[in-house]
């Protein structure tokens, strides 16, 4: 049985200092009696200390009753002042009730959370994460009170004004959005809205338009040099020591049309993920199985195109297990304001009877926690613990030191041992596409798009247009690249293969109208190239033609 609700358990959230980040503030997690389930009060503070005694007063009143008889009021003070967002139990006839945003969002999560995947869910919050901060920006400009009832903001005009705000890039990195990037947001923002229509907290759906858009690709396909390119500057951007794993990385994706989430999903001998199979019939073709986790949710098996066949047929076969594309952390360098230096081990040794780890640090420019790390990979141990700061290190001192020992402008970043994201492995293969100089999209002022460098999508497309130049059909393609519709096959790709067909359709007829029009003899007629005459001849034929 599941466990009984807790009366009087509260929760802060965050449990930290605030950062410029958390704009809304603490808030309060309780179970509470009037609705039967778990809610969020905001604490209205960015204050630790306060939220910390608006916290003690709410589980008093929620253990004595006082929050249930005010209609949950989770201060003395909002219970007097009457707090828009403080709850009373919903009538039965009550067509919509003034329910606060957070009070929806977290049922409308709880909801999703069962229904789709984690990372869908992700992206669908963090788009009303979005909305939530452009709505309060403008009750907050009006001078409008805290909090948002969701019958105040899913109205048309502030709906419509969120895809205003969306388009023009509040709440964005970039000075603007794409109108395909609005209309995904706002999808997310109607579901949701949707969702508290069905609940009946508001009483309309408002009619929101889509922006129109140009179905168009967001980059094209990269050629065969490109990608070449992309190859022989993969060490200038992750270092030479990760650049072998990066480099077949990108080979795997140009060879198999995989996006950055199969790429990542990619093992040799694990059934749960994405998996080489080679029929040991030989009249039978190698095969990839796809698992249900992948984008479209459907279990599926593939055919292996020959180029990832011979890619993956070329790594010896002891090193065929785990993950097949394990890219490695990028090598950098982190530079210094000021040169640092090292100094020998017999130097430290000198220093350490004298000197404390944070006088050497100061000299040498760099942390205590470096000057420890010399110490214990050197083996050298302190006879004498220094518990304050002793005296500076002369200068002329110091410039023996340096001279002894080694000089650095830059450190050497840690490199970590999990496994990179998709994410972080998509975001590298755009850096190499920009330092490659591969342009897939110019700016545009008129549309709002910004210069695109090739991403790993597009070494997605290129190996498409390959296969279309090969002759490979759209259902075939749509089988390859696993579009969960033929449309999506059709509409990016099929335009290339009508208009490659209609060329050729063209150039035969015109080339049959050309080849009939050719002249014998200097005449009209006949199919047979036409013989050039002599000097004599022409002006035989011109006599001629003068006695006529």
């Amino acid at each position: 049985m599941p466990r009984r609700p807790e009366i009087g358990n509260v929760q802060l959230y965050p449990n930290r200092p605030l950062r410029k980040a958390d704009r809304n503030g603490y808030v309060l997690k309780f179970y509470c009696p009037l609705l039967r389930t778990r809610v969020r009060r905001n604490c209205g503070t960015r204050d630790r200390t306060e939220a910390r005694r608006i916290l003690r007063e709410c589980r008093e009143r929620l253990l004595n009753g006082e929050y249930a008889a005010s209609g949950g009021a989770i201060t003395a003070k909002s219970a007097l002042a009457n707090v828009p967002g403080a709850h009373a139990a919903p009538a039965a006839n009550q067509q919509a009730d003034n329910r606060s945003w957070q009070d929806c969002y977290q049922r409308y999560r709880d909801h999703r959370s069962t229904r789709i995947r984690e990372t869908s869910l992700g992206d669908a919050l963090s788009r009303l994460n979005i909305a939530e901060r452009i709505f309060e920006g403008y009750r907050e400009d009006r001078g409008l009170t805290e909090g948002l009832p969701v019958a105040e903001v899913m109205t048309l005009d502030l709906l419509e004004y969120l895809q205003d705000r969306l388009l023009a890039g509040d709440e964005c990195r970039y000075d603007c959005r794409s109108p395909n990037t609005v209309n995904s947001m706002m999808g997310a923002v109607m579901a949701f809205v949707r969702f508290c229509h069905t609940r009946g907290w508001i009483p309309t759906v408002p009619p929101v338009e889509k922006l129109d858009v140009d179905d168009v690709m967001k980059g094209r396909p990269i050629t065969t040099d490109e990608f070449e390119s992309m190859l022989k500057v993969t060490p200038d951007v992750v270092g030479p020591d990760s650049a072998v794993s990066w480099q077949l990385a990108l080979r795997v994706i140009w060879e198999s049309g995989f996006r950055v989430g199969d790429l990542m999903d990619f093992s040799w001998d694990d059934d749960r993920h994405i998996r080489p199979i080679w029929p040991t019939q030989k009249r039978l073709h190698p095969t990839l199985v796809i698992p249900s986790s992948q984008k479209n949710g459907r279990t599926q098996e593939i055919p292996m195109l020959p180029g990832l066949d011979e890619l993956l047929r070329a790594i010896p076969k002891q090193d065929r297990t785990g993950w097949i594309v394990n890219p490695q952390p990028i090598q950098y360098e982190i530079k210094s304001r000021e040169s640092w230096f090292r100094p020998s081990d017999q130097d430290l040794k000198r220093l350490i009877e004298c000197y404390s780890n944070c006088s050497i640090a100061t000299a040498c420019h760099v942390s205590e926690m470096s000057v420890r790390k010399w110490l214990s990979g050197a083996e050298i141990r302190r006879k004498n613990e220094f518990h304050r700061g002793t005296s500076e290190i002369p200068a002329a001192e110091l410039i023996e030191l340096r001279k002894r020992g080694t000089s650095h402008t830059a450190f050497e970043a840690q490199r970590r041992n999990t496994r990179l994201t998709k994410e972080r492995v998509g975001r590298v293969i755009s850096l190499i596409g920009e330092k490659a100089g591969i342009v897939v999209r110019q700016d545009d002022e008129r549309t709002g798009y910004r210069k695109k460098f090739a991403s790993a999508h597009d070494l997605r497309r290129g190996c498409a247009q390959r296969l279309i130049n090969a002759g490979v059909s759209a259902e075939t393609l749509k089988v390859i690249f696993r579009h969960s519709s033929f449309e999506t096959t059709q509409n990016f790709y099929g335009a290339t293969r009508s208009a490659q067909a209609g060329a050729e359709e063209v150039i035969a007829k015109l080339g049959q109208i050309r080849k009939k029009e050719s002249f014998v003899g200097g005449l009209v007629g006949g199919e047979e190239p036409a013989a050039q005459l002599s000097p004599a001849e022409i002006r035989k034929l011109k006599a001629l033609l003068d006695s006529l």
